[in-house]
């Protein structure tokens, strides 16, 4: 694993593609109108925290583990007989907000060197040729 000399852990998986982006946008908008007991809830923060941290790290791999996680930790549609635990509610505010602010920052392009721990090339159009002069 390579650390930056902030302390801050570089990505030492592969980079995240937009194939894992529109993944992840895809279930984070699902979790918006799921209904789960308290107890799952709990569950989903923690995985959209660490989805969360995936993309700050530009851990493509991570992404997407964290992103089959989570589509396999929505609703389920069976009720066991007797079950005494409370009934499902919408999504927690905090949860809502983070999911939220995940989708717009997995829908914005990745900054230069954001993702891959690598600069980009100049040329202005991410493309990798240089600029033609005016």
């Amino acid at each position: 694993m390579r650390v930056r000399a902030e302390g801050v852990r570089m990505s030492t998986g592969s980079p995240i593609d937009d194939e894992a982006r529109e993944d992840a946008v895809d279930v984070l908008r699902d979790l918006l109108v799921w209904q789960l007991v308290p107890e799952r809830w709990a569950r989903v923060e923690a995985i959209v925290d660490a989805l969360a941290d995936a993309l700050d790290r530009g851990d493509g791999d991570a992404l997407r583990e964290a992103t089959a996680e989570l589509e396999v930790s929505g609703p389920i549609r069976i009720t066991r007989i007797g079950a005494q635990s409370p009934g499902p509610v919408p999504v927690p505010e905090r949860t809502r907000d983070r999911a939220n602010h995940l989708v717009h920052s997995l829908g914005q392009p990745p900054r230069p060197g954001q993702g891959d721990g690598e600069p980009q090339p100049s040329g202005g159009d991410g493309d990798g040729s240089p600029t033609p002069a005016p």
